[in-house]
């Protein structure tokens, strides 16, 4: 990726966000912008908060019990905790595809239609958006037509971008990603990323990875995240060559720890 900067105002912006469960702290005081149309990559050692921080983006968090959220955390500039703002709605405009694929016990097409039922989208539109989802998925091409298919038939790869394209069926604006290719084989690795590539012309994606080459690939600004604390953001080829800060440079060169 180029060293791009930012266009107009950020899509998400997050201000001193605090997470923690009993004495422990997760987060901790993380300020941090998301474009439209960009990619952001999060990446850090194990334990060092990525996963909690992207699952605030969308108040995913909640469903896990004893966390506290600090902080301030602002969509298209409202407050996602704003008591007006219903999280499941807000999940639609900021969908989330998990490290393993989580395709339903259905159809290929009804995994795709499964959140269009849920929020009320008239049934004549299903065929046409399944199509476009699943091509902009890249899984399109591959399923031959053959959407009656039951998912669990398909491979990895392809499970996973079945999620892809069922989270963009409901028409998100911000899509994360939390190691969306930890499981998968090298060409399943690579299609994904080369959907991430042409999504990343429409919408906002975060990803978090273990693999800085992937980082690298893929993403138009990244994130160092340690022990819960962002050390430093900037723009991808900027932070690989030229880190500004030793955990940074310590991490991306593999001489962390």
């Amino acid at each position: 990726m180029t060293d791009t900067v930012p266009v107009g105002p950020p899509i998400i912006e997050v201000r001193n966000l605090k997470v923690g469960a009993s004495e422990r702290t997760i987060l901790d005081d993380v300020t941090l912008d998301v474009f439209d149309r960009q990619v952001t990559a999060v990446i850090g050692p194990s334990g060092s908060g990525k996963t909690t921080f992207i699952r605030t983006l969308n108040r995913m968090v909640e469903t896990t019990p004893g966390l506290r959220v600090e902080g301030s955390i602002r969509y298209q500039g409202q407050d996602i905790h704003d008591p007006r703002v219903n999280p499941v709605l807000l999940r639609q405009r900021i969908g989330m595809v998990f490290q393993r694929p989580a395709v339903f016990p259905m159809s290929i097409y009804n995994n795709v239609v499964f959140g269009l039922r849920l929020n009320g989208t008239d049934p004549s539109e299903f065929d046409r958006i399944v199509g476009h989802s699943l091509e902009r998925a890249g899984l399109l091409k591959e399923l031959q037509g053959n959407l009656d298919r039951p998912a669990f038939e398909l491979s990895g790869g392809q499970q996973q971008r079945l999620c892809i394209a069922r989270a963009l069926a409901v028409k998100p604006r911000v899509l994360l990603m939390d190691e969306p290719t930890g499981s998968l084989d090298p060409i399943s690795t690579q299609r994904v990323e080369e959907t991430v590539e042409e999504l990343r012309r429409e919408i906002a994606i975060v990803i978090v990875t273990h693999s800085i080459a992937q980082a690298a690939r893929v993403s138009d600004r990244t994130a160092y995240f340690y022990q819960g604390r962002l050390v430093e953001v900037a723009p991808t080829e900027v932070l690989f060559e030229r880190p500004t800060q030793k955990l940074t440079e310590e991490y991306i060169t593999g001489r962390f720890g």
